[in-house]
């Protein structure tokens, strides 16, 4: 099964080429094909049918794609692309009006002068190389795999017809595994006659770890599933380099790292932050890999929209950015950063929620820790603010439907203004949840509580951790009724 789908991967990576996909362009150039001075790179192409238009030549980087350099293709069909300055070894491709027409490798800085020869709408099946093996073995293997996926979709369109005509042909299934094992041949051929290459990293890269079969016999057939999954939790990057730079600009890398945290990985905080450590770790003694792949992780979960992800935000900030270990040298970028933390880092969920000790309308006090009920709600809120006067009633009506069910309100009003206060409980009735205040800021609330907008809400435990923050009426509403189940 893992073997199916980790194939699948390089299918999908691999076998763009001459698919026509239409293609995202940036104007920005991470890379200066140079001015005067010796001719470093020259690719010469030859497409049949294709003339008197612009090709583009495009690298890869991370989940992106340049545009580095731009040819004339006359009207027999050829252009050439030349620079003063080597390539960036990686994966390139050439597109024209927004489409690809074909992929090649550069594995090196010296080896960057060959030329190519294909034929419009018919580019991955017609495509070679002159002096560049390397490249006419990866055109070969997509070819392979072009075959590979077609073989592949009509034995699984053969097995679901077997399915619903009850006529299932387990000789079916073993076809699929044969072409699975020719699959990893092809790679350990391609590993074995072009070490060092771009082209085995890649080939490496998607080569599916598998527990020895010896292992797996002695394993329980209940438990297979799940030794296989450990297996491939703990074995995912065996194949993988992470200290390959040349990787970093393939379109493999991300997709690889994305299918790590998202669904490898258990999806809990605790889980995703080791998966971190693991990665970067990996990555650590290249600087820029570990700064990219850095990058594209915590960009993906300070956008995410799971709550309790702000935790793997913060810890990427705390044992990454602000300790040095990945170096960044944009002052704002490090401002916002630092900022995020500050104002995050005591709200996390799974952390104990501060303690408050506030004056409540009657002029007693009430500490927050003191509430023995297996939920609290914390609803900080501010009258005037429009957005707290459409949620305070619809946050008091959650409460009051579980009131009776083990939750208690601790309703703090955020302002200093008592006759305000008092008028807006009584004028909306919020009476069943505690009320208080805390006008001189002694328990500095607004810094325990993430309090930089109006209204916040917190649900706690029984033992006064978060397990519920920056929620809405809604959010609110959905979480009791999975914690509280109706008797």
């Amino acid at each position: 099964m893992n073997k199916l789908v980790s194939t699948s991967l390089f299918i999908l990576m691999l076998c763009a080429c001459g698919t026509s996909k239409t293609l995202k362009l940036y104007s920005e150039t991470p890379h200066d094909s140079g001015g005067k001075g010796a001719v470093r790179y020259k690719i010469a192409l030859e497409i049949k049918g294709e003339k008197n238009k612009e090709a583009l030549l495009v690298m890869h980087y991370g989940t992106k794609k340049y545009s580095i350099d731009t040819a004339k293709i006359d009207q027999w069909g050829k252009a050439v692309f030349t620079g003063n300055k080597p390539l960036t070894p990686g994966m390139y491709l050439i597109a024209s009006d927004g489409n690809t027409m074909f992929d090649f490798l550069i594995s090196d800085t010296i080896n960057q002068t060959f030329s190519v020869s294909t034929t419009k709408n018919k580019y991955a099946e017609t495509l070679s190389f002159k002096n560049s093996p390397e490249n006419e073995a990866f055109a070969d293997y997509t070819r392979f795999m072009l075959e590979r996926q077609k073989k592949e979709k009509e034995l699984n369109d053969k097995i679901k017809k077997e399915g619903k005509e009850k006529n299932y042909n387990s000789d079916t299934e073993a076809q699929i595994e044969a072409l699975a094992e020719q699959t990893s041949l092809k790679i350990r051929e391609i590993e074995v006659k072009y070490p060092g290459s771009l082209l085995s990293a890649m080939a490496n890269a998607m080569n599916p770890v598998q527990p020895k079969m010896s292992e797996m016999s002695k394993i329980p057939d209940n438990d297979k599933q799940r030794y296989l999954y450990e297996f491939l939790k703990t074995h995912y990057w065996d194949n993988i380099s992470l200290t390959d730079f040349r990787m970093q600009y393939t379109p493999i890398l991300i997709p690889a790292v994305d299918n790590y945290f998202n669904s490898v990985l258990p999806q809990i905080p605790d889980s995703i932050m080791r998966g971190v450590d693991v990665v970067l770790n990996k990555a650590a003694n290249d600087t820029l890999m570990t700064r990219m792949l850095a990058g594209h992780i915590f960009e993906n979960y300070i956008e995410s929209k799971i709550m309790g992800m702000e935790s793997v935000v913060v810890y990427i900030i705390d044992n990454y950015y602000l300790n040095g270990k990945v170096k960044i040298n944009d002052a704002k970028f490090i401002g916002d950063i630092t900022d995020y933390a500050y104002k995050n880092r005591e709200t996390l969920v799974g952390k104990k929620a501060k303690n408050l000790k506030m004056e409540t309308i009657n002029g007693t006090y009430e500490s927050l820790y003191d509430i023995d009920s297996p939920y609290t709600l914390v609803y900080i809120y501010e009258p005037t603010c429009g957005y707290c006067q459409q949620e305070t009633p619809k946050v008091y009506k959650v409460f009051q439907n579980y009131k009776n069910k083990g939750l208690v309100g601790f309703c703090v009003y955020s302002q200093s203004n008592r006759e305000e206060w008092i008028s807006y409980v009584s004028k909306n009735k919020l009476t069943d949840w505690i009320n208080v205040w805390d006008p001189a800021n002694k328990n500095n609330f607004r810094i325990a509580y993430s309090v930089y907008s109006v209204p916040q809400v917190y649900l706690l435990d029984k033992d006064k951790k978060i397990i519920g923050r920056r929620l809405d009426s809604n959010s609110l509403s959905q979480m009791l009724a999975h914690l509280i189940k109706d008797k």
